[in-house]
């Protein structure tokens, strides 16, 4: 329970200290005087977002600091986030123009997703806006859930259903892409067999391209050693009859002196150097002959050699052997994309066997809920003044796993005897909605243990009996729970246990917010003039007495 706020250097705020009470708190206002600041700050202090915060001061620090009451039953709470207990906790928060925030409970620091595990249990907040976010879909289906007590068992088809979305789409995405694969897979198994047939391991092409140029310029080769033969055999002025008519003159020298037998033994030398070279040259020339079906294969093996080696980007056998080794490794990775497909497939079936009796089970409470939901709405509706209002919730299944089952849940309404039943949104009314939220909430209230429940002009859009019968569901309610009611309703604001003003004033200059708590003369003017306006009369104050005097 909310015991006090203090709320310092926020906005229109210099400095307040607001009071509640157990049960039903009524918080009245005229337009613009603040009551949207006040929640704000207490949204602020109990974890809301920080986002567009003003301050009274620029110069000084905005604090919020928030005493709430707390039974022991939270106290595992506590101790699971190192904290200190205490029946009087105390929630402060620290904003600064530096955009800097701080949250503490009990003078420790902690995170914001921390103080909202706590405040979440602590309590709930209900305006007008909320009102209209029950006309969404997600909305509805979360009342159903929350109706049915489905948060155990959707959790665990949440679970599973998020793996199985995982393999669906790894599924589907395989799937897309098989015809692609296939085409692929195809063209790279073609290069591997180009390669192949290569027999790259056995070719050396350096030898290769010199048996080819040989080949291939068999005619001038043959024309050279012919030319050459003639130069070494041709009588008499061959070179090696030249070089034997120099040994014949050599050998008369050396025998007339020693001193030429060198020069007469390395001609001999050169002679049989030069009968060498030209045994060499005719056994070259023989060759060269040429064997046309082997000149062919080898300008093949080159031709088709140098095209992959273009194709691949590659300048030797060395780089072709490595494309084709990689190309080997890619195909014998990719021979199992059908054998992953299947595996995904087999998965699928094995998590929809799992997924279909938890989806069976919450359709099941779900469609339970819905009929004691509506029927339980319709007797609340009835209570305000609308007992001809009839809610139909259907629970459709689809033929396909949802996020929350398989589950789409419709709400159809009709305020007016005899009319069609339609979706909600399409037939309901600004103050129709209001009492539908204040309805649900009433029924939530009843089955949820929430300490504290907000209501931010929640009653916006009835008035006469309507307004009557609000207030009387607000009274009953604050019996069960503490309620703080922002309300313009004087039939609400007169039922109160405890009543707050907002009130905005001017000083120096400038604009104030000060919160201050209603004596009973004070309760009978503020609610005549909700009655009546501005010095209301003497009846309108008579009106406001009666009002309080119901309590």
């Amino acid at each position: 329970m909310l015991s006090s706020l203090h709320i310092k250097n926020y906005a229109l705020i210099d400095e307040v200290f607001i009071d509640f009470s157990p049960g039903l708190n009524v918080i009245t206002g005229e337009t613009g005087s603040g009551k949207s600041v006040v929640m704000q700050a207490l949204q602020l202090v109990l974890g809301a977002r920080a986002e567009g915060v003003s301050f009274f001061d620029p110069e000084k620090k905005c604090i919020i600091e928030l005493n709430v009451k707390i039974d022991s039953t939270y106290r595992n709470w506590f101790e699971a986030n190192d904290l200190d207990y205490d029946q009087d906790c105390f929630i402060r928060r620290e904003l600064s123009k530096q955009a800097k925030s701080r949250l503490f409970i009990n003078d420790t620091p902690i995170k914001q997703s921390v103080l909202n595990s706590l405040t979440d249990e602590l309590l709930s907040f209900h305006s007008q806006h909320e009102s209209y976010g029950f006309l969404k879909p997600a909305e509805q289906f979360q009342l159903v859930d929350e109706f049915a007590a489905n948060k155990d068992l959707l959790t665990a088809y949440k679970e599973l259903h998020s793996a199985y979305k995982r393999v669906s789409d790894e599924w589907e995405k395989l799937s897309s892409k098989s015809d692609e694969f296939e085409r692929e897979w195809a063209y790279q198994l073609h290069l591997k067999k180009e390669l192949d047939e290569l027999n790259l391991d056995q070719i050396d092409q350096e030898s290769l391209e010199q048996q080819f140029n040989m080949y291939s310029q068999s005619e001038k080769i043959v024309a050279l050693i012919g030319e050459l033969n003639q130069k070494f055999e041709l009588e008499p002025y061959g070179l090696i009859d030249q070089l034997r008519s120099i040994q014949r003159l050599l050998s008369e020298l050396q025998r007339i002196s020693p001193i030429f037998l060198n020069l007469f033994e390395r001609i001999q030398a050169i002679i049989v150097e030069s009968q060498d070279i030209s045994d060499e040259l005719q056994s070259a020339l023989d060759a060269v002959a040429i064997d046309a079906n082997e000149y062919e294969e080898i300008s093949l093996r080159l031709s088709e050699l140098h095209r992959l080696q273009k194709k691949h980007g590659v300048s030797n056998c060395e780089g072709l052997i490595e494309k084709r080794d990689a190309l080997s490794k890619n195909l014998g990775t990719d021979q199992h994309f059908q054998d992953r497909i299947n595996g995904l497939e087999k998965q699928l079936v094995e998590l929809k066997n799992q997924l279909l009796p938890l989806a069976k089970e919450l359709s099941s409470n779900r469609k339970k809920a819905a009929q004691e939901l509506s029927a339980t709405i319709e007797e609340v509706l009835s209570s305000l003044e609308m007992p001809a209002a009839q809610l139909k919730i259907d629970v459709v299944q689809r033929d396909a796993f949802l996020t929350t089952g398989t589950d789409e849940v419709l709400f159809k309404f009709q305020a007016n005897k005899g009319a069609e039943l339609l979706d909600l949104k399409q037939v309901i009314s600004g103050g129709e909605l209001s009492r539908l939220a204040l309805a649900i909430q009433y029924i939530k209230g009843k089955s949820k243990a929430i300490p504290t429940q907000v209501f931010d002009e929640i009653d916006t859009g009835v008035s006469g009996e309507v307004a009557e019968r609000v207030a009387q569901l607000f009274e009953l309610m604050g019996k069960r729970h503490q309620l703080l009611v922002i309300t313009h309703l004087p039939q609400v604001a007169a039922k109160g246990s405890h009543h707050l003003k907002i009130v905005k004033t001017e000083a120096s200059g400038r604009s104030f917010t000060k919160v201050m708590k209603l004596s009973s003369a004070e309760r009978e003017r503020e609610i005549a003039s909700m009655i009546e306006g501005k010095n209301p009369s003497q009846t309108a104050i008579s009106h406001a007495r009666t009002l309080l005097a119901k309590r």
